[in-house]
């Protein structure tokens, strides 16, 4: 096994970060009453693939978690947001992720960026803004290559 961090959105990267986001007691604390499914998608990987990663959180744990990746551009861009399935899902290119997580962008930014969306009802996203703000901190944090 390589010492190498993962690879930012890889089945890798995703692993660690579900492993970091439910050690982490900072993170237990803002999230212990949020029980919800969030999807991200990063589209234009540098391995030309589009990529959806889903977790499901039950009382700030993530129980569980899914990455599913298609050659770009694919039909992950078409697929419908269904409500019922996940509190939000946002999606946006490789691009966008990367300035995120180097602090080249803050989520301001992003949310009037036009290539950045987010879907879902936007009272119950931004009663959770802590939740979703500790989540990219932890993914900012992880060691990993681009």
């Amino acid at each position: 096994m390589s010492d190498e961090p993962p690879r930012y959105w890889t089945p890798a990267f995703v692993d660690r970060l579900v492993e970091a986001i439910n050690s982490s007691e900072k993170f237990q604390k803002t999230a212990r009453s949020f029980s919800a499914t969030v999807i991200l998608r990063a589209l234009d990987t540098p391995d030309h693939k589009d990529c959806a990663a889903s977790y499901t959180f039950d009382k700030g744990r993530c129980v569980k978690h899914e990455f599913v990746e298609q050659d770009a551009p694919s039909r992950l861009r078409d697929e419908p947001f269904d409500k019922r399935v996940a509190l939000a899902r946002t999606t946006a290119p490789y691009s966008i992720w990367l300035k995120l997580d180097r602090g080249e962008m803050n989520v301001g930014q992003a949310l009037v960026s036009p290539d950045y969306k987010i879907e879902g009802s936007k009272l119950k996203i931004m009663r959770h803004i802590g939740v979703f703000t500790a989540l990219g901190e932890i993914a900012a944090s992880l060691p990993k290559r681009y």
